[in-house]
């Protein structure tokens, strides 16, 4: 059984243009679960481990942005961490797209679901052949945001057979 496995993050919000958030992004990633990809998870951990950060969730914004458990990093500590999730997803075998739109052309949150909608749409129809190749197409968000959650929902329904929508949520080990 073949399956294809979406992961959709978003950046940004549906409010009002703000030259602090420009752009609202949704990205998908990719992954066909034929290619194994725990080697490089093991191979990341490990590196990580060696950094003293064992089970670690990296995020990239709080690192670039020095803030949670990398408030007291200093640049070369969160540079090597970011450094080593670049070289893990340089050994795996994955696939992404990013859906953007600039908010200053949007005039309100309708407007701005039509047309990420409208990306995503004509992504799947330029792929539709590589997405009828598996058997289940699974796609993964943690319902973050309500619009984000409705246009895949929409979108993903109309357009392949059977979508299987799955929440992530994310599990902090307390310490």
């Amino acid at each position: 059984m073949k399956e294809l496995s979406i992961f959709v993050d978003e950046s940004g919000d549906f409010g009002e243009y703000s030259y602090h958030s420009p752009y609202y992004i949704i990205t998908m990633v990719f992954h066909n679960q034929q290619e194994d990809v725990q080697p490089a998870i093991s191979r990341l951990n490990q590196e990580l481990s060696y950094l003293n950060l064992d089970n670690l969730c990296i995020h990239t914004g709080p690192i670039i942005r020095k803030e949670e458990i990398y408030v007291n990093m200093s640049v070369d500590e969160r540079r090597r961490i970011f450094n080593k999730m670049v070289a893990f997803i340089r050994q795996i075998d994955i696939r992404y797209k990013c859906f953007c739109i600039e908010k200053k052309h949007i005039s309100d949150v309708v407007e701005a679901t039509g047309k990420l909608s409208r990306q995503i749409s004509e992504f799947i129809h330029g792929h539709y052949e590589y997405f009828l190749v598996f058997d289940d197409v699974k796609i993964y968000y943690d319902n973050g945001q309500v619009e984000v959650s409705k246009i895949l929902s929409s979108v993903f329904n109309a357009l392949l057979p059977n979508p299987i929508f799955r929440k992530v949520m994310l599990q902090i080990d307390a310490k």
